[in-house]
């Protein structure tokens, strides 16, 4: 951008800034306008559970039928490797 203050860009600032002639060289550059809102936490960490904490909180059924799937998964990908 050209930094030249022509008698124009003079009276433009005058009029868009109400400040004086002299001074609208100096404060010519003006900072973008922030977001309405903010989505980021103000300094509030974020609560939420560790993993082990969400898993010691099951039945321990569910923790035998899960690895009893696993279990299976893994053997029948097992099984199916060796067949070829």
């Amino acid at each position: 951008m050209d930094q030249t203050l022509t008698p124009s860009r003079r009276a433009h600032g005058y009029r868009a800034y109400g400040r004086a002639a002299d001074a609208f060289d100096a404060v010519a550059w003006k900072p973008p306008t922030a977001a309405r809102f903010d989505s980021r936490p103000a300094n509030d960490p974020l609560l939420r559970p560790s993993v082990v904490e969400e898993w010691s909180g099951l039945p321990a059924w569910a923790h035998i039928v899960g690895g009893g799937v696993i279990a299976a998964l893994l053997g029948a990908l097992l099984g199916g490797a060796l067949h070829v």
